[in-house]
């Protein structure tokens, strides 16, 4: 049987993820108000590609922080759930140290290794 994690690690790894949660949601609020921003008026010269460059970077920020967004909500479902800090591979408890490192991790180091293999 897998030991799971106290209330107060499970308190303390929630508090994590909703500072996480809104920080990101702050951060995509900004990257989206500086994309619309952009069509604002400014001249461009021929061959300037600056504002094609910005504009692209922040849709690459947007994408990931949507990503990394959509990950911390589902590991605060996992709280809920009561299957928060298990492998979704091979259900045996995800050390605390991953976890601190990356609260929303849904597989234990091993079985995160494997599929990072296997996509290669």
């Amino acid at each position: 049987m897998t030991k799971k994690l106290s209330a107060k690690d499970l308190d303390t790894f929630r508090n994590s993820l909703t500072r996480a949660q809104a920080l990101l949601s702050g951060d995509m609020s900004q990257l989206q108000q500086e994309l619309l921003n952009s069509d604002s008026g400014f001249e461009t010269r021929p061959g300037d590609t600056s504002d094609g460059y910005f504009q692209e970077f922040n849709l690459e920020l947007l994408e990931r922080d949507g990503d990394t967004l959509r990950e911390i909500n589902e590991a605060l479902a996992r709280i809920e759930q009561g299957n928060y800090g298990l492998c979704e591979n091979c259900q045996q408890l995800i050390l605390k140290e991953r976890l601190k490192a990356v609260p929303y991790a849904r597989y234990c180091i091993d079985c995160q290794r494997k599929a990072e293999r296997d996509l290669i």
